[in-house]
């Protein structure tokens, strides 16, 4: 089977993204006990993934139940610290913590978890706005407030 052309990439309890008609990735687990950070996956992890995945993204794509699992590979994911909206992605201008006198030269987009599959482009095009104008203003302050974080 196929992927219907302009199909969008999924997102619920597990996510969907379109890699052509034929293939798809499908994530991500939360809890990984292995002690191994390669991204080569054993089969025995990479079955009990599957079994943890595959009902939840075929709730989203009844039909994904007849495509062939073809492999999987593992990466760790950053997350920024809790916050009283959540687990926010982190942005903004870091030229003061890299401890050299530039001025909009070095910037922070990270922590977007599994939510970058939806967000990563009106991030994305934010963020190039703030870089371009050299102006952090642009960025949501929710997006920028790592900054005021006593550590």
């Amino acid at each position: 089977e196929v992927y219907p052309d302009h199909s969008p990439s999924l997102l619920s309890d597990a996510w969907l993204a379109v890699r052509g008609p034929r293939n798809l990735y499908l994530g991500s687990t939360w809890e990984w006990n292995s002690g191994n950070y390669s991204p080569d996956v054993p089969l025995e992890e990479a079955s009990e993934a599957l079994r943890e995945l595959l009902p939840k993204a075929s709730a989203m794509y009844p039909s994904l139940k007849n495509w062939a699992f073809t492999g999987a590979s593992a990466v760790l994911r950053a997350m920024p610290p809790l916050t009283p909206h959540g687990s926010l992605p982190v942005l903004g201008r870091i030229d003061d913590f890299v401890g050299r006198n530039h001025t909009c030269k070095y910037w922070l987009f990270g922590g977007l978890g599994a939510r970058g599959l939806l967000y990563h482009g009106w991030l994305g095009k934010l963020m190039a706005q703030a870089v371009v104008s050299c102006n952090e203003n642009i960025l949501p302050s929710e997006l920028t407030s790592w900054r005021n974080k006593k550590g």
